[in-house]
């Protein structure tokens, strides 16, 4: 129906507001050198300010106005959406990987006659981005004429020809914004541009390619870590999808490489201390561990993760919970700052996950299925079928 294709276009513009999440950023810091003209009269500081979860600029650096020009030269936390806020008489949005070079004139505040505007110059990535975004503000104006017709149509002859004419639309679009999208790439302004205006139903292979290279380049700044998650999220548990490979530690400090397992059938089971459908799930996974203790080629890892403590306390916490509880059949490996769960798309636990002898998942699962035996017997249907 045109109407759900047009409620798409609508959500996809707001994309601040989905995107702009808190972060889990590195000690690292990424340097960035701002030059401003303001045109207008203003008075005070000018603050680069960085957007939290509810879009609220939080103050990371400031400058005075010197006359009417003001200079950065600072370091942000990480890539992500940022803005300058001046005097707080206007609010221009910048979308930043660090490394950058700007050049900003901007007005400074509004008059009675003229909101304030601003030009950006200095970062190749911000102008594709703003291309891409005039298009797909083209495409909306385009669409909401359509919706317009389309409500107004008298017969499904009239809907079907305006049906088509949307579609010959979102081609003409399409060809205009891929290329810009697949030119920004990895940058910040690539991964908000793919998330936000591709679709995944029809630019899935573009979105699973963009994913690998971020992990491949080693980037894992939230909004990457955010859209690897997000992709994973569509792609793990399909039947043949390649396990994400991870490396963790056991209590015991032994590493386990899920790579190093292929040709055996590994049973991953995702769960917390906290967790009380985790807890009930462990008598039937006992049962199964016990049923295949002596097959070489049937492995469980039992992923602890989500832990709501300290990153340095994880590992006594666990050993304290495990020795408690008599639950010394699991040897945990414990996934410490949640990046394997993120990988494989977790969002509640337990999850359950069935990895073949080639390394492709075969089955998934989450929740607790009521019974010991109703997990047991899910454990043998896994791993015998």
């Amino acid at each position: 129906m045109l109407q759900e294709m047009s409620k798409k276009i609508l959500l996809i513009l707001t994309f601040l507001s989905i995107w702009a999440c808190k972060s889990n950023a590195s000690d690292t810091k990424y340097p960035l050198k701002i030059t401003g003209t303001i045109t207008n009269d203003v008075s005070g500081k000018i603050y680069l300010e960085r957007l939290n979860d509810r879009n609220i600029g939080m103050k990371i650096d400031s400058v005075a106005l010197t006359g009417k020009t003001f200079k950065f030269e600072t370091s942000i936390p990480e890539p992500g959406i940022y803005q300058l806020n001046i005097a707080n008489e206007q609010v221009i949005g910048l979308i930043l990987d660090g490394g950058e070079i700007l050049s900003i004139v901007a007005d400074g505040s509004s008059t009675p006659d003229k909101a304030a505007t601003a030009n950006v110059q200095g970062s190749k990535n911000m102008a594709l981005f703003n291309e891409v975004m005039a298009e797909m503000q083209k495409f909306s104006s385009v669409r909401n004429t359509l919706e317009s017709q389309f409500q107004g149509a008298k017969g499904e002859a009239d809907r079907n020809k305006i049906r088509t004419q949307y579609q010959s639309a979102e081609v003409e679009m399409k060809k205009v914004i891929y290329p810009k999208i697949q030119e920004l790439g990895t940058s910040m302004a690539g991964i908000i541009a793919a998330n936000n205006f591709l679709n995944p139903e029809t630019d899935f292979e573009y979105l699973s390619q963009l994913k690998t290279r971020l992990e491949q380049e080693g980037k894992n700044h939230f909004f990457a870590k955010m859209f690897i998650q997000t992709i994973n999220q569509k792609s793990v548990g399909t039947v043949g999808s390649i396990a994400p490979d991870f490396e963790l530690t056991t209590l015991d400090g032994k590493k386990v490489k899920l790579s190093s397992l292929k040709g055996k059938t590994v049973v991953l089971d995702f769960w917390a201390t906290w967790c009380g459908p985790c807890i009930m799930s462990f008598p039937g996974m006992k049962k199964a561990v016990e049923k295949y203790k002596d097959r070489d080629d049937v492995v469980f890892l039992f992923v602890n993760t989500f832990e709501r403590v300290a990153e340095d306390q994880w590992k006594d916490h666990v050993n304290k919970f495990i020795t408690n509880r008599g639950f010394s059949f699991m040897n945990p490996v414990l996934d410490i700052g949640n990046q394997t769960s993120m990988t494989y798309g977790v969002e509640g636990i337990p999850a359950k996950f069935c990895i073949d002898k080639e390394g492709k998942i075969k089955h998934k699962g989450s929740g607790y299925l009521g019974s010991t035996e109703a997990v047991y017997n899910e454990m043998v249907e896994w791993i015998e079928k």
